[in-house]
């Protein structure tokens, strides 16, 4: 989905609904951190990404509580931003971050890159009827 899944201030995002919803396995891929309380993008959280130097990598991302919520992950040797993987319904964070490595060519995963790029020419053909 493209959206969180346990990253997310109430631990049930956009994935988990989703996947609880239809029954389904479901990951969380999200293009931003979502910032929440010790969850934020400050100096020690943008150390941590110059430190993903090679496609694969990653670092978990916790909770207030210590809880591991989530990862930010390099998919690829050309992106300098990760992604920001987390359980949705049925499926690990190991497993998430795997499938998002087989899925991604470029920085985002296809499922979630073509279904940006379907949308967003629907709604231009859409405002070009207007």
């Amino acid at each position: 989905a493209d959206g969180n899944g346990r990253l997310h201030k109430k631990e049930f995002g956009l994935a988990c609904q989703t996947g609880v919803t239809c029954d389904i396995p479901c990951i969380g891929v999200a293009k931003n951190l979502y910032q929440m309380d010790g969850c934020l993008r400050d100096e020690e959280h943008k150390s941590s990404i110059d430190n993903l130097k090679t496609s694969g990598e990653s670092f978990k991302i916790r909770n207030v509580n210590d809880v591991v919520i989530g990862c930010a992950l390099r998919t690829t040797a050309k992106s300098t931003k990760p992604v920001y993987v987390s359980e949705g319904h049925r499926v690990s964070l190991d497993t998430a971050c795997d499938v998002v490595m087989k899925c991604s060519k470029y920085r985002v995963p296809e499922p979630v890159r073509l279904a940006d790029i379907i949308s967003r020419e629907a709604l231009r053909q859409l405002e070009m009827k207007d």
